[in-house]
């Protein structure tokens, strides 16, 4: 069998998607991905890829589109389902024609696509096949892709086919954070942050309690790492060692880091946060779900798009708190460390990604939807 993995452009949003495609390809299938730049985050899995949009600046793309809607609402906690649905439907324009050109020429069985890609619903329904969409993140589920398309009629409209529900979703929440009524496919987390080479410290016993720092890989490439200058002042002030991992961004704005910030290029997040305490980070939904499966406390500090929903949810976990960057403070860090109910409940999110079915589990439900 043939499935087509469409994505949009973001790291965080490419990543969670290969543990599936690994199952499916392990299984004997052929998998190709479809993603517009961060490619070679899939060829470097060991996974074939193609780029449907080459030369496509996404930073452009965000920077325009969020200035023009913030100049109409100010507010970036106003960013919901319509602003996110908008943002990704002028991000999956540029891929439409080549997706379509793609899956008409290779004629996939089945094409598995993120909640926020919109290419690969066209193409699903100009070929008949059927669709499934793959969360990234907890408590989704398909409102978001089926807005997505209601962004994206003209596309629908050029190729003579219409939107259609998806034949599945694929459910990576933690049971106790899942859309209400969703009777989607459960599938376990499974953390894939990219492969590198370890430096010693990383599996090294610690000798003080540890905190990791993220802002991901689209908010510094956005907009630098200011919303970090509290935290870099207050580090100082806290009795743990802190990683600063900014994935080559510049942490010169935070000015001299105190003796107790290591600031680290890139390293998987998943092997950081095994031998971490506790996360500061943007809400990220791969930062999220990485955390929720590392079983620490988290400390949200979102910055705009989803990571709002994606904060909500690790509030409602109780596994952490969310703040306003400009309220970050020592003893806010030194209760992430200390906080027993959240350290608890952290825990059991553990208890529950652990208790659904693998990816290589689910791969008979996903043959069977193409059959």
């Amino acid at each position: 069998m043939r499935i087509l993995i469409t994505t949009s452009p973001g790291i965080g949003h490419i990543l969670p998607l290969i543990p599936t495609a690994w199952a499916l390809r392990a299984a004997g299938h052929d998998v190709l991905f479809a993603a517009p730049s961060n490619t070679d985050k899939v060829a470097s899995a060991g996974l074939p890829a193609i780029d449907p949009a080459p030369g496509f600046d996404f930073r452009a793309v965000f920077t325009e589109f969020i200035a023009t809607e913030q100049a109409r609402r100010p507010s970036a906690g106003e960013q919901g389902l319509d602003f996110v649905a908008k943002l990704f439907a002028t991000v999956s324009a540029p891929s439409v024609d080549e997706i379509v050109r793609l899956a008409t020429d290779w004629t996939p069985d089945l094409i598995i696509g993120g909640p926020v890609e919109g290419a690969g619903g066209v193409a699903a329904a100009l070929l008949d096949v059927p669709a499934v969409v793959h969360g990234i993140g907890p408590g989704q589920d398909p409102a978001l892709t089926e807005a997505l398309a209601a962004q994206m009629t003209e596309a629908y409209q050029r190729f003579g086919v219409s939107s259609r529900p998806a034949a599945a979703f694929l459910d990576i929440s933690p049971p106790s954070l899942r859309a209400p009524g969703l009777a989607g496919i459960a599938m376990r987390y499974v953390p894939f942050n990219g492969g590198g080479v370890l430096e010693p410290w990383l599996t090294t016993p610690r000798t003080r309690r540890r905190i990791t720092v993220t802002l991901g890989t689209v908010v510094p490439m956005m907009g630098g790492v200011g919303a970090l200058a509290r935290l870099a002042g207050a580090a100082g002030e806290v009795d743990a060692e802190f990683v600063l991992a900014l994935g080559g961004a510049d942490p010169a704005p935070l000015g001299a880091l105190p003796a107790n910030v290591r600031v680290v290029d890139w390293v998987p997040l998943n092997a950081l946060l095994a031998v971490s305490d506790a996360v500061v980070h943007h809400g990220g939904a791969g930062t999220v779900m990485t955390s929720f499966a590392a079983g620490i406390p988290q400390l949200v500090l979102p910055q705009g798009a989803d990571q709002f929903f994606n904060a909500e949810m690790v509030a409602k976990s109780g596994a952490g708190e969310v703040l306003g960057a400009a309220d970050l403070n020592a003893a806010r860090l030194t209760d992430l460390l200390t906080d027993i109910s959240k350290r608890s409940a952290a825990t059991k999110i553990v208890d529950e990604l652990a208790g659904q079915p693998s990816p290589a589990d689910v791969v008979p439900e996903l043959v069977a939807l193409a059959n």
